[in-house]
This record gives structure tokens, sequence and C-alpha cells, in this order.
């Protein structure tokens, strides 16, 4: 009888390796990209058509490989970078498995040139599926070029379930990112469709954070720098005012890798307890140094998932660090710090504070806190906001409420004592019959008499609710309405940013911005939404592009819609937050004429009404 168990074919192990290690062009472009790193290049070309479909192609400058090398690179678990099961644990390379480039091979066409310094001629290898069609001699410059074209041609499966061409351009842009931003001294070049849309010449290591996430960091990075027989931690984070409602960058790094850690994400959100509003998260690119023994990196295949040893000591650190730069932040001027020589670890030495950080002032440091925040992360309750946003009306003012109230609730009961407004939403013609009386004031919220009982409105909502509405009737009647600057204001973005712009300027456009490309991700801003205050454009801006992050093709008007709704959150914060009687009052009586007005566009509370039944059960 013959054996049911067989080894499979080297072609087919190489697709299901593959199938972890290659999920999209991304994969190809990280793995490749980081041959090149562990190759020592000093300059790396990235080349992409079709987001990665039709060609990937990276060149570097680095050592190259003999012709026998180059052959049995493409052999499965075939490495130069480990020789025993105890190198695992002292791995100072990007790869070690040997993966990487079979299962690139088995579900592409790939070109491969290369040669080493000591050689007068390189080698061309070509492969298609794993096969070696042609292997010969070439003239080519030291280092290697690798072409990777129809990825996934023999799986059709797989091609098929890649996303739009967007959406993977910027799953490359992050890879390419995520190896850039912590090599400062390697140059790296991205060009898609023949446009370079990422260039990163060498800098020091604040200004390539800078160069790839946006001029918007230069005046609001916090330098960390400190050594201990454990860890060395160096890297930036934002002051605890610059924080971002959404789309904050978020980086780890260990021993110059790429890395997921929740554990370290809530240390220094921890540490940023109490010093930033709620509902903002700080920015941090943070760069961690061990023994190589002490963590293990085989876990998970992209290698981003990484075990400490001993990672609760690291997180104490790491949060002490923050902390500390953070308290003296508007003492210390942002630094910086050079990477430029080669990996030492592990790091065991000594040094004092005042090597990184100057001698703290005599007299405690003035930290610059959201006036919404204390040290205890509670709501700021100073004698301002006691004497104004909480300040009582006399009693006349009571009486006359209370006069308003009572003739609201006979009136009410006599005319309709069944009505429940929790469940019956009011119709048109009732809510314009309704009188707002003068309103009580607490803070956002607004006390008042309805028809169907005591009344509290979010003020907040009720204005967002009113912009909504009026936006949305007048982009219905022709489009949003623009207000042009007198002085265009020019920006930088990021490579991210700058795509996402360039996908879904129309709809931009759409919502009242007119912006023009002036190349190297730089843009100005003709034209802004109307009632947006001129100067918070750039601000603005950001937000709505990382609102598109979101979306992808056949998706413009839930995109749209979203743009619109972020639009107005944004217009509703720069207006006052403060209001006197007769503004809410106003308000309100806006907000009544509308046919829907106890909820927002997204289901939130604007009014709770306790009903007159509810009111007499409670006395």
């Amino acid at each position: 009888m013959d054996s049911l168990i067989k080894l499979l074919p080297d072609n087919i192990a190489n697709q299901i390796a593959a199938g972890e290690v290659i999920q999209r062009p991304a994969s190809v472009i990280k793995e490749l990209v980081e041959n090149a790193v562990d190759a020592g290049a000093t300059e790396i070309q990235i080349e992409i058509k079709e987001a990665g479909r039709t060609l990937i192609q990276v060149i570097d400058n680095g050592k190259g490989m003999a012709p026998i090398d180059a052959r049995m690179a493409f052999e499965r678990h075939a490495t130069s970078k480990i020789r025993k099961a105890d190198d695992l644990f002292a791995l100072t390379t990007m790869g070690f498995r040997g993966e990487a480039l079979p299962s690139i091979a088995a579900v592409s066409h790939v070109v491969l040139q290369t040669r080493t310094e000591d050689s007068e001629q390189g080698i061309r290898i070509e492969l298609e599926g794993s096969k070696v069609v042609s292997s010969e001699p070439v003239v080519c410059s030291v280092g290697a070029n690798f072409a990777i074209k129809h990825l996934f041609f023999n799986v059709p499966a797989r091609r098929k379930f890649l996303k739009t061409d967007e959406t993977e351009f910027r799953h490359i842009i992050n890879e390419v990112q995520n190896i850039a931003a912590v090599r400062p001294r390697i140059a790296f070049t991205l060009r898609h469709n023949e446009t370079i849309t990422l260039r990163l010449d060498p800098t020091s290591p604040k200004q390539r954070i800078i160069d790839i996430f946006g001029k918007r960091l230069q005046d609001n990075l916090l330098t960390i720098d400190m050594e201990t027989p454990l860890v060395q931690i160096r890297g930036f984070v934002t002051k605890n005012t610059a924080g971002r409602k959404r789309g904050a960058q978020q980086y780890f790094f260990v021993n110059e890798r790429y890395m997921k850690h929740p554990y370290f994400h809530r240390m220094v959100l921890n540490a940023y307890g109490g010093l930033m509003p709620e509902g903002e998260s700080p920015e941090y690119f943070i760069f961690l140094t061990v023994d190589p023994a002490s963590i293990d990196v085989n876990i998970s295949p992209t290698k981003t998932e990484i075990k400490f040893e001993a990672e609760t000591d690291i997180a104490s650190i790491l949060y002490s660090s923050i902390r500390e730069v953070l308290m003296m932040g508007a003492a210390v001027p942002s630094l910086d710090f050079d990477t430029h020589n080669p990996l030492d670890i592990p790091v065991a030495k000594q040094r004092n504070d005042s090597d990184f950080f100057p001698e703290p002032p005599t007299i405690s440091p003035e930290v610059e806190v959201s006036s919404k925040m204390n040290s205890r992360g509670d709501t700021a309750q100073n004698i301002q906001l006691l004497e104004s946003d909480f300040k009582m009306p006399d009693l006349s003012d009571w009486d006359k409420f209370y006069e308003e109230f009572e003739s609201q609730r006979l009136h009410t009961k006599s005319q309709a004592p069944h009505q429940n407004p929790l469940i019956t939403a009011p119709t048109e013609e009732s809510t314009t019959s309704i009188e707002v009386p003068r309103p009580m004031i607490y803070g956002k919220y607004a006390l008042f008499s309805h028809p169907m009982g005591l009344a509290i409105a979010d003020l907040s909502r009720v204005r967002y609710k009113i912009y909504y509405e009026q936006v949305k009737r007048g982009y219905k009647a022709g489009g949003a309405t623009s207000q042009r600057l007198l002085f265009p204001s020019l920006i930088e973005l990021s490579a991210k940013e700058t795509d996402l712009l360039k996908k879904h300027q129309e709809l931009l456009a759409r919502i009242g911005f007119d912006i023009s490309d002036m190349g190297q991700n730089a843009f100005t801003i003709n034209a802004i939404p109307d009632g947006i205050s001129a100067g918070s454009e750039e601000l603005l801006l950001i937000q709505l592009l990382t609102e598109c992050s979101g979306g992808s093709k056949g998706q413009e008007e839930n995109i749209l819609e979203a743009l619109l709704r972020q639009l107005i959150h944004f217009r509703v914060e720069q207006s006052p937050s403060k209001f006197t009687p007769e503004e809410a009052q106003e308000l309100i009586t806006q907000l009544m004429e509308l046919p829907e007005h106890l909820v927002t566009p997204e289901g939130k509370t604007i009014i709770s009404i306790l009903t007159h039944k509810e009111l007499d059960q409670r006395f």
C-alpha cells in the first residue's frame, strides 16, 4: 500500500511559506530593504509601479553577493546571518530565517543583478515561480538590484484579495517609514509610477523624524536620552500641549527593529497622565537598545512582536524617562542625538544624567499644562470657572423662570398629558410653535422650560447640530462656500499625507478647500471652508486627511459625510465655549425649528427632558 503522507515539492512548500511572509507588495519591499540594510547599504532606491502589482525594484549600494551566494540565496532557509541555535538570541541583523527570497521567488518573476567589490563582473539570475530561468555574468554596480515583476501571478486568489492601489501604496509608505525612521544615515528614495514620492537624505535622528512625519513636529519634540545597565532609551516625544485627537504617530524600535508593544504604549500614555487634555494622544518615536540575548524576535512571521526578558523593569524606566522629560519640558531645549556609530550592545556603561540633561533650575519649572486638566487628570475647578461659568442668577430670575415653567406645565397638562418626548419625536409643526424662554446657564448646559417638562440642553451639541444642518443644506443647494485667504498658506506634508491629499483633493474641494500642488510634498492653501478662522487651515487639513485614511474607492459619499462632520466639529471647537443666556436662547430657538432636534447626526443626546410626571415623582 502506498504511503499517504508525502513530502511536498519545494515550489509548493515555498508558496505555503509565502502565504505567511509575503502578504502584499509592502511585504516584499520590507524584506528586500531590510536585506539591503543588513548588507551595509548607505543608499537605497525603491521603484514601484501600480502599487507593486507589476513591478517592485530595490537597488542598493551594499556589499553585494558572489555568484554562488546569489544562487544559494533563493534556497529555503539559506542564510549568512546565523549558524547555530544560540545565534537566534544574539541577533544584530534584520533578517535571519532565510525565508524571504525563496518566498518572493515562489509567487513572482524575479531578476537579480549583484556584484561584490572584489569582482569585476557580477551575476544576473532570473527566476519564475522558484524555477531558475537563466543565470549569466553581467556588468553592474557593486550592491544588489532586485526586480520583482507580476507579484502573485501564479496565486490568483491572493492577487484578487489585494486592496486598491491607494491602500497598497499606503502600506508601502508605512513599511519604508518604519525602516527609514531609525536609520538617518541611510538615504532612501521611493518612486511610484515614475514619480518621486519620498526622498530622504542622510541627516540627524531628529531631522529624519521631521522629514518623514512633517514639519509640524519641528518645535514640538522633546528629546529622551537615558542609559542604564538594562536598557538605553533614546528618541522623541511631543510636548503635552501638542497632542492629537486623531492620527497620532506612535513608533517603538528595539535594536533598530520596528515593533509593536501594547504594554510599553500604555506606559507612555500613563507618563502623560494629567498633563494632556482628555481625548488627545501624544506622538512618540522611541528607540530602545538592549542586549540581544534578553529579547525574543522569533515569534511572528513579520518580526514585529517581541518578548522582553525584563519587560516590567524596562517599562518602569520608560515611564520615568518620559515623565522627567515632560516635567522639564518648559526649561530644557529639544536636543538631538547622533546614531551614526555602529550598534554597541549590551549597554552597561554608567554615566551621570548631566551628560544629557542640564542641571534643573533652582525654582520649580513651569510646566505648560492645558487649563482643562490638573495633575490628577480631573477637571480643573478654578476660581474663574466658579465665578463665571457657574454663576448663579439672582432670585428674580429664578422667580421668572419658575413662573414660565409653571405656565408651560399647566398648559401642557391640559393639552397633551399623555405625550412622551423620548418615544415620539416632535414634528416640524410642533417644534416651530415653541417659544423658548430665557434659559439658565450652567457652563455648557442650558436649563429651560419645555412644553413637555424641564429641558437640559448641551449647547455645544446644539451648535454642532445647527452648523451641520446649515452646511448640509448649503452643500445640497450648490456646494460648500469658501473664503479666499489674503495670503495663501504654504504647508509641507509627510509622504503619506501627500498621497492622501492627492487622492482626495476633489472631495476636499467640494467642502470648500482650494489647494495647489507645489511639488516635493509642498502645497499652498488658497481658500478654506466658510466659517473657519484663518491660521487654523493646516491643523484642519491634517485632521481631514486622517479622516480620509480609512476610506477607499467606492466609498466617496461616506468619506464626504465624514469630512463634513469633522469640518463642523472643528468649527464648533473654534467657537466661543461660554454662552450668555441670550445666545443660548437664540441657539435653542434655531434648534427647535429643525424637524429632529433631540439627537446629533451621530445619535448623541442634545436635549434631555424631565417630564412633568418624572418631576412629580421626585417630590
